[in-house]
């Protein structure tokens, strides 16, 4: 989880705005085992997407930025999947 979290908050500073630092694989390849091994599908990404949007909302960020952090997430969902 310390990997997943530390991908989360590069994922955020770089959607409100900050430096992009990751220069690792994209969307797609860094996906494709948890595809094509353990099944990810819509249900389980759209359930990150609601679990972040929730843990930003009890932190108190703004129903607008968190729309955009979930247009942003949206918007990788086909890569994300395998789909492109």
């Amino acid at each position: 989880m310390d990997k997943q979290r530390n991908h989360q908050k590069r994922f955020l500073t770089y959607v409100f705005g900050g430096p992009n630092n990751y220069s690792g694989r994209g969307m797609k390849q860094a996906h494709s085992r948890l595809v094509e091994d353990m099944g990810l599908t819509d249900v389980h990404f759209d359930a990150v997407v609601e679990n972040l949007a929730a843990t930003l909302s009890e932190l108190g960020v703004s129903e607008l930025h968190i729309g955009q952090v979930a247009e942003i997430a949206n918007s990788v969902k086909d890569d994300v999947l395998g789909r492109t």
